[in-house]
């Protein structure tokens, strides 16, 4: 995932647009999964990408009302951060 991917679905998220978020991941995703051969750094990308949906998800369920949504919105941005720096 390109650091200018990354940085999009950042600016979504600081924005509460989840969906959109979660769609940006879900295509870097499907140009992974689709490779015939699947690497070692992939798989560890995919499973990433997979704990950054899930906390767009709990994020998205929760909003930024709950202490528990504003947790996970802000866990998923450290991961995508991660991403950016790795």
């Amino acid at each position: 995932m390109t650091e200018k991917k990354t940085m999009l679905v950042i600016q979504h998220l600081e924005a509460s647009k989840y969906l959109d978020a979660i769609q940006c991941l879900q295509d870097e995703l499907l140009k992974i999964e689709v490779k015939p051969n699947i690497a070692g750094s992939d798989k560890r990308k995919i499973k990433t990408m997979s704990t950054v949906i899930d906390k767009i998800s709990e994020a998205a369920a929760f909003g930024k009302e709950w202490e528990e949504g504003r947790r996970a919105e802000k866990a998923a941005i450290l991961r995508l951060q991660k991403m950016i720096t790795s």
